[in-house]
């Protein structure tokens, strides 16, 4: 393990700067530890040496621009570097192309691809099923500030892409938001973004439609000073004047809006650019002005009589029914058209009264762009549909209106795709209306630009814009929406929006704009591109139906027709939710080096190798189709933890990883340490996620979720968020607070326990004469390969329960006796650094009646997951206290976490039990402290010498543990082991090490809890003192010795998955 010593520094020289870095190291670690970026994906910190066969974390060295492999390179006194050059970019790029070349997967999920809007669809997804509805108003309103609207009228086309249409039928997308979107308004106050401090930056936004206040609420958000002008007499624009209010009640929308005004927008209403107000004088007046005047001219028919009295445009007469202006309808109407506006004047005339509605369309069902449910809908208010059909004239007599029609037949395509429809001659036929309504369309009104600023139009008389900034030719003006596309649906209009805020923001801030960055995205492909037998195994899960009002119920009066989902609907479809996107799509270190390399995905030409997932661990996953051999897996199994249980295999021109002799993964000696999983950068090797369980109880009223936190995850939490060490407890804490579960306990309390049990049992086991050396049985992944390689050392193993068990069985005996909660509504979830706890959590003999002592676990790398899910902002986070009974715990319990920890814990303990007296100087033993994989002490107290060994890491263990099998005498009375190098601050839960000295940091922290604690003796904690005496009698009691101690069995396959375990 490249680990920080006592080296001393070299000076060099880096792209041009003079640095003082640490001897011994390669260049790559050298850098990084002093904050340069060198890409890497197959070096761990944690290994000597790299294997070096990605080959991105190529530099140049000297004079002549040597280009060296800087994992590998040792860094020397005097070396020149250069990091980057043009040709080192043009390397990597090629290299990191390469090696995507067979990466057969998603990064984000179609969905969210095809949103016009770009919304995370997976993760608000995930956060409904879970019961985080504010959460995922959160995520929706990061890119969408109209989810209520646009959970009616959006379109909808991420529902066309779900992979979940070749199981059953696609995930109700548009539904799930409209729910989280309605019960965030329900609330008393819906949730606001924090507002950035004012810029002192003033904006003018021309246009209050779904564009316009898009662009007002992301500006006024990042500090802006926004004023929106408005030509109408209210705000909305087309979800105002051109929805009906069936479809979108205005009672939302303004519901809506008033979130936007909430972050001090001002909307001034009835002022029109050209007429009120002029681009020139806001130029001057603005530091930046957004068009967003949308698409309002109806595109007329271009019909003889088409001005007759009793003709409107759809626009148009759809804008009169908002104003309660509208003509009667007589009788009969027709309407012309077969999109969206076309559909809504029709119903919206069935419900002002009309006896008839006739709608015409020039082709058939198929071709109609709206959308089918509303044409559906439409049918059966009772519109008549006539496809094939088109009006040549109107006529206007005493008897009302004629509309001259002729049929149609289908040609040959159209720029649009669709085929063109051709007149049939001699089939001319007549219909009398009362009203004819022609909704075929709409265009931009720019004729306020003839008399100001000379901004440039394309050729169909939309703003022209440059695509990436969103400027327009005028400096300070900006355009987006309708006005720019032409008509299109308001989601696209939204994103147009939020695009425009950003590029703005950039403008006002830095005087110039750049287009907004894409992270790389790969992609399996479209629907017909995937094979269909992985999805044919999956279980069929129907789409819950929207409830809506009964046909004859809903044509009387404007009343909404679509009534929503209840909770439990919305959760239920949420989570029919296949997760497409990969798991690691936000940290992967794969997708993260292709985006800074500049590389954009391009379907391959060759076919890539597909293979199924593997599934052959109770919580490891395999997915070779997105592997790149790097042999980061292979390296941390065989070099870091020690079984070597996966080896590479070349099968069918793929490199894989799999078992050194093919068997499944969890009948070899692997140990569940998911050190392989931490390694990986690819999201290739991952583990299934407990989190959703936990979130559900969380969620659910009648549960008590009681959470638990290991010393070591406190580290690492605190390192991540600039934690002191007096400051971490208490901030972790807070974070459990706040992610919502009812009682937090520290788990240190559990190590101290587990210290008076060893600790009682090694002194018994030395007095008595029984099995030693004792090995210390707080490491599952230790246990597991006892269990498994090593069965005759099943006797060594202290019998006690880890912490964590130990922890859960008291919380599932004394605490529940004790405030007469009921197991069936208490909860309990670990949180520690560890996969193996995973598995320890599911054995047979921790889950009386099938119930488990601890009902989840959650790893330090998933905690810090949940809180960005949530939305946590650490700066917001209370510090908080642990919670009674449980709250006190000695720093005796706090260094578990480290390697050495258990072993000086117990020290301090059988030190004053051998010598009857408890000395300062019998509280730290510096001996068994440190990274060193083998370390030991010899300890004399009360006339008898204690004999110590510390191991961490497997591989470092296997020969001693040989010898001790063999029956030699080792020498060691006391034997702990950890699996991970340097014990729990390196487990796999924890997110793996990024530099050198991290591991020695996070030791730090423990130890400096340590030093600061009030208690350093398990022994002397008040609350476990209590505990003995109101519960457990004394250490290794017949009561201690039942709930507290277990025992271990040889490894059989049949019981190697747990029944309790949640299936993969």
């Amino acid at each position: 393990m490249q680990e920080l010593s006592e080296r001393t520094s070299v000076a060099i020289t880096v792209d041009g700067r003079d640095v003082e870095v640490d001897s011994g190291l390669t260049i790559l670690s050298a850098l990084q530890k002093e904050g340069f970026d060198v890409p890497a994906l197959c070096n761990d910190v944690r290994l000597e040496r790299a294997n070096g066969n990605c080959g991105l974390c190529v530099v140049e060295v000297g004079e002549t621009h040597r280009e060296v492999k800087s994992c590998i390179t040792p860094v020397e006194a005097g070396m020149v570097i250069q990091t980057r050059s043009a040709t080192i970019d043009a390397y990597r790029k090629v290299r990191v192309e390469q090696l995507l070349c067979d990466h057969n997967a998603d990064c984000e999920p179609p969905c969210q691809q095809t949103c016009p809007a770009h919304i995370d669809i997976q993760r608000y997804l995930a956060l409904v099923a879970d019961g985080n509805f504010e959460a995922a108003v959160r995520v929706i309103k990061d890119r969408n500030p109209f989810p209520s609207a646009c959970g009616r009228v959006c379109p909808h086309a991420c529902e066309a892409q779900c992979r979940r249409n070749l199981v059953d039928s696609a995930v109700a997308i548009n539904n799930v938001k409209r729910f989280a979107a309605d019960w965030d308004l329900g609330r008393e106050q819906p949730w606001l973004p924090t507002v950035a401090r004012p810029t002192g930056k003033r904006m003018a936004i021309i246009g209050a439609g779904p564009s316009g206040l898009s662009a007002a609420f992301y500006a006024a958000a990042a500090g802006h000073e926004v004023t929106v002008f408005e030509a109408m007499p209210h705000p909305g624009g087309m979800m105002r004047y051109g929805i009906p209010e069936y479809r979108l009640p205005k009672a939302v929308l303004d519901a809506e809006i008033a979130t936007i005004t909430a972050l001090g927008v001002r909307i001034i209403c009835n002022k029109a650019l050209g007429t009120h107000l002029h681009l020139e004088d806001l130029q001057h007046d603005f530091d930046a002005v957004y068009l967003a005047i949308g698409s309002w001219t109806a595109t007329p028919m271009n019909l003889p009589g088409e001005n007759s009295e009793g003709v409107w445009t759809g626009i148009g007469y759809l804008r009169e029914v908002t104003k309660g202006t509208d003509p009667a309808p007589g009788d009969s109407v027709v309407v012309v058209g077969g999109g969206n506006t076309a559909i809504d004047c029709a119903r919206t005339a069935v419900r002002r009264g009309a006896k008839k509605v006739v709608l015409l369309y020039r082709r058939t069902r198929d071709e109609m762009p709206a959308q089918p449910h509303e044409v559906v809908d439409a049918e059966a208010e009772g519109v008549e549909l006539r496809f094939l059909a088109a009006p040549t004239s109107i006529v206007r007599d005493d008897g009302g209106l004629v509309l001259r029609c002729m049929e149609m037949v289908l040609g040959e395509p159209d720029r649009s795709g669709r085929r063109r429809p051709v007149p049939v001659e001699g089939s001319d036929f007549a219909i009398k209306a009362s009203l004819i309504i022609g909704a075929i369309g709409q265009s931009t009104n720019t004729q306020f630009l003839y008399n100001d600023l000379p901004v440039r139009l394309n050729k169909w008389g939309d703003i022209e814009i440059d695509g990436s900034t969103m400027e327009a030719s005028e400096s300070k003006v900006f355009a987006g929406g309708d006005c720019v596309t032409g008509p299109a649906t308001v989601i696209e209009a939204v994103a147009a929006g939020r695009r425009a805020a950003w590029a703005m923001d950039q403008f006002v801030t830095k005087g110039y704009v750049r287009g907004e960055p894409a992270s790389y995205n790969c992609s399996r492909g479209s629907l017909e591109d995937l094979p269909r037998d992985e999805f044919e195994a999956r279980p069929t899960l129907l789409r819950h139906e929207m409830p809506a009002e009964s046909v004859t119920e809903r044509l009387t009066d404007f009343r909404e027709v679509e009534l929503g989902y209840t909770a439990a609907d919305a959760r239920a479809e949420a989570a029919r939710c296949m997760k497409c996107g990969c798991k690691e799509r936000f940290v992967c270190d794969l997708r993260q080096v292709a985006t800074k390399a500049s590389v954009t995905y391009v379907e391959p030409l060759h076919v890539r190798p597909h293979s199924l997932i593997v599934r052959d661990h109770p919580f490891i996953i395999r997915d070779h189709n997105k592997c790149i051999s790097c042999g980061r897996c292979v390296a941390a199994c065989a070099e870091i933890e020690g079984p070597a249980v996966l080896a590479f295999q070349f099968r069918g021109g793929q490199l894989r990883v799999g078992t050194h002799d093919g068997r499944p993964l969890i009948e070899t000696d692997c140990v569940s340490c998911g050190q392989c999983v931490t390694a990986c950068p690819c999201g290739a090797l991952d583990y299934v996620r407990e989190r959703p369980e936990v979130f559900h109880a969380i969620n659910d009223p009648t549960k008590v979720v009681v959470g638990f936190v290991a010393p070591a995850p406190r580290s690492v939490i605190a390192a991540q968020y600039g934690k002191t060490p007096e400051e971490a407890s208490p901030f972790v804490a807070g974070l459990m607070r706040a992610i919502g579960f009812d009682k937090v306990f520290d788990f240190s309390f559990a190590a101290d326990l587990t210290i008076m049990e060893e600790t009682t049992e090694f002194l018994n086991r030395v007095s008595a004469g029984g099995v030693m050396p004792q090995f210390t049985s707080c490491c599952p992944g230790w246990v597991n390969l006892v269990e498994k390689r090593y069965p005759e050392l099943i006797p060594h193993l202290s019998s006690c329960k880890s912490p964590q068990q130990m922890m859960g069985t008291t919380v599932k005996t004394h605490f529940a006796q004790t405030y007469g909660i009921s197991l069936d509504d208490l909860y309990v979830v670990s949180i520690v650094p560890c996969l193996a706890k995973r598995y320890e959590a599911a054995r047979p003999e921790f889950a009386t009646d099938g119930i488990r002592d601890v009902d989840a676990v959650v790893t330090t790398s998933e905690f810090i997951e949940m809180m960005n899910m949530v939305r946590l902002d650490p700066k917001q986070i209370q510090p908080d206290r642990f919670d009674d009974p449980y709250s006190r715990v000695t720093g005796a319990g706090v260094i578990f976490g480290a390697s050495g920890g258990v072993a000086e814990a117990a020290l301090r303990m059988a030190v004053e039990k051998l010598t009857g007296e408890a000395h300062p100087e019998h509280l730290e033993f510096q001996a068994v402290r440190g990274l060193q994989g083998i370390k030991d002490a010899t300890i004399t107290a009360g006339g008898k010498t204690v004999r110590v060994a510390v191991i961490s890491g497997l591989g470092n263990a296997e020969p001693l543990v040989e010898r001790v099998v063999a029956g030699e005498d080792v020498g060691y009375d006391l034997i702990e082991i950890m699996a991970c190098p340097g014990g729990c601050i390196d487990g796999a839960g924890n997110p793996a090490p990024a530099k050198v000295g991290e591991l020695r940091q996070r030791t730090e922290v423990l130890f400096d809890i340590d030093r600061a604690s009030k208690y350093r003796r398990s022994q002397d904690n008040p609350d476990i003192q209590r505990l003995y005496d109101d519960f457990y009698g004394e250490p290794n009691s017949e009561k201690a010795h039942h709930l507290l101690h277990t025992t271990y069995q040889p490894y059989s396959e049949k019981a190697a998955v747990p029944v309790t375990m949640p299936i993969n």
